[in-house]
C-alpha cells in the first residue's frame, strides 16, 4: 500500500507525494512547531460521504491554526464499499436518534412513575382517614342500635 501525502491546503483528493517521517516508526509530523519542534500528526478517520472510514494523518492543531497538513493512510475506497459504509453510517445515526428518543421516553416514564408514587401516598393517607371515619360511624350505628334495643325493651 502506498502512502501519499498532501501538505498544506485543505483535505482533497490530490496527491503531492510529500512525506516527513520522524524515525523508524513512520511517525508523521506536520509543519506546525511548538517550542521549535514539529508537532506529531494525529491519525484520524474521515466520515465524509466521499471517504467514509478512511484513515489519514492530520495536524493536531487544525482547529486552532488550520495549517492544512493532511496525508491519507488508506487507499481510496471502491464504490460498493463506500456505499455500504455510508449506509451503515446512516443507519447508525438513525439508531442513535431512536435511542435518544427512547431514553427521553424512559425519562418521561420515570417522571410519571414518580408522580404516581406521590399520588399513591396521598391516597394511602386519605384511605387511613376514611377507615377512621368508617370505624367511628360503625361504632355510632352499633351504639344507636343498642340504645334503640334498650328503649324498646323498657
Amino acid at each position: 500500500m502506498s502512502l501519499n501525502s498532501v501538505s498544506g491546503g485543505s483535505a482533497s483528493s490530490s496527491w503531492r507525494g510529500r512525506r516527513q517521517f520522524g524515525g523508524s516508526d513512520n511517525t508523521m509530523y506536520c509543519e506546525c512547531e511548538v517550542e521549535g519542534q514539529k508537532i506529531r500528526a494525529s491519525i484520524m478517520t474521515s466520515w465524509t460521504d466521499e471517504n467514509p472510514g478512511r484513515r489519514f494523518y492530520g495536524c493536531r492543531n487544525w482547529k486552532k491554526k488550520n495549517c492544512g497538513f493532511f496525508d491519507w493512510i488508506d487507499e481510496p475506497i471502491n464504490g460498493r464499499a463506500k456505499q455500504v459504509i455510508n449506509e451503515l453510517k446512516n443507519d447508525n445515526v438513525k439508531l442513535i436518534k431512536v435511542k435518544e428518543s427512547s431514553m427521553s421516553a424512559a425519562i418521561d416514564v420515570e417522571a410519571e412513575i414518580a408522580k404516581l408514587g406521590a399520588l399513591m401516598e396521598v391516597l394511602k393517607k386519605d384511605s387511613k382517614k376514611m377507615r377512621k371515619k368508617i370505624r367511628f360511624l360503625t361504632t355510632l350505628l352499633f351504639s344507636s342500635w343498642l340504645l334503640f334495643g334498650y328503649f324498646a325493651l323498657v
